[in-house]
């Protein structure tokens, strides 16, 4: 009876132990091995800023998507932010757009309840900083954008179409990819104006005869561009990273304005913000362009595509630890465990388990 008993109770523990383990333990043991970059510059330590930025975690709503398969998803997520959060500790936070799936079609009461729970998701401690861009399943793609999707969006995530923040004297501007369409409407003509008088803040900060009473004074550095959509590409065959689309998705010809922005956004973004770097989502995929601008002066810059941050959308999700002070920066991109790797453990230590508990009986005769 006593060894019965033993057998059971190192089955049931044996068996804890494997559900905390793939539950919980292996979204730390694998994000631990990502770690900070270092920059290789000199540079001041007090404006040293650790950003962590993930995209597209597509929080399902109440129309698509099974029950089961939402409650798993996002328990992923929020495990693996959890971790993330815990082992790094970053200054900030950047979710490039499409924090929801189906922001665009949700009633006002249904969008305040799917911010709070994407504040339950991703819960972030009062010293760390977290800033969102929106993304076309949060408001619509341009065509479809209501002025009560877009006021929404802004009033509950605290947000505008163009966003000029500093942390640390590094700047950051950050976009509204709709609104970058390029006509006349009023959201387009609001966020161009706006970025125009961005644009204007930082040639006051590079030379003093551009500035006028009543400017934003900041000290110059090249700020860094947040969006959703890409800059302007005719593909992502342009995309050599392990994690690019596939071929043939990979050579599949983008449409601007919907998989990117288009040409003349691009250039317009550019030649007025004048970026030491880009950061983008929406294509679920990882990619790093570098860019080269020769008119009307020379700029030289890297854009990276961020992989999503949902095992929906990749089967190995990821996210970007990024180090960055006034004159440089540093990125790492991170892997999250992927969803067969938690499978095969969890099956293996069933197993281990198992072969245990026979083992000691075998013994027992």
């Amino acid at each position: 009876m006593r060894r019965t008993t033993k057998k059971i109770l190192t089955f049931i523990f044996g068996v804890l132990f494997a559900v905390i383990y793939c539950e919980f333990i292996i979204y730390y043991v694998v994000v631990i091995q990502c770690s900070w970059p270092v920059i290789k510059t000199p540079y001041n330590e007090s404006q040293s800023l650790k950003a962590f930025i993930f995209a597209d975690p597509h929080l399902l709503g109440p129309r698509q998507g099974h029950w089961l398969d939402k409650w798993r998803r996002e328990w992923q997520m929020h495990q693996a932010f959890q971790s993330i959060m815990a082992l790094h500790r970053p200054d900030v936070v950047f979710v490039l757009g499409d924090l929801f799936d189906e922001g665009e079609w949700s009633t006002d009461r249904q969008f305040a309840g799917y911010v709070a729970h994407f504040h339950e998701m991703f819960p972030v401690p009062t010293d760390t900083q977290m800033h969102v861009v929106a993304g076309n399943h949060d408001i619509g793609f341009h065509n479809y954008i209501s002025r009560q999707s877009d006021q929404r969006f802004k009033k509950y995530l605290n947000t505008t179409s163009v966003q000029l923040i500093t942390i640390k004297d590094n700047h950051f501007v950050l976009i509204n990819s709709m609104a970058m369409h390029g006509d006349s409407c009023e959201l387009c003509t609001q966020a161009r104006n706006h970025l125009l008088k961005v644009a204007g803040i930082f040639k006051c900060a590079q030379d003093p005869l551009f500035c006028y009473d009543g400017i934003k004074k900041i000290e110059f550095s090249k700020p860094i561009l947040m969006q959703h959509f890409p800059l302007y590409r005719k593909s992502d065959a342009v995309c050599t990273d392990p994690d690019a689309p596939p071929l043939p998705e990979r050579n599949k010809e983008f449409i601007p304005r919907y998989d990117s922005l288009s040409k003349e956004a691009t250039d317009f973004l550019v030649t007025r913000v004048k970026p030491k770097v880009v950061f983008g989502g929406h294509t679920h995929h990882g990619c790093l362009q570098h860019h080269v601008y020769e008119n009307p002066e020379h700029l030289e810059f890297e854009e990276y595509s961020v992989p999503s941050f949902s095992w929906r959308n990749r089967p190995n999700p990821k996210f970007m630890l990024v180090t960055i002070t006034p004159d440089d920066y540093a990125v790492h991109k991170c892997e999250l465990p992927r969803e067969t790797t938690i499978v095969i453990t969890g099956i293996i230590m069933l197993f281990a388990v198992i072969w245990v508990t026979t083992q000691r009986k075998l013994i027992g005769r």
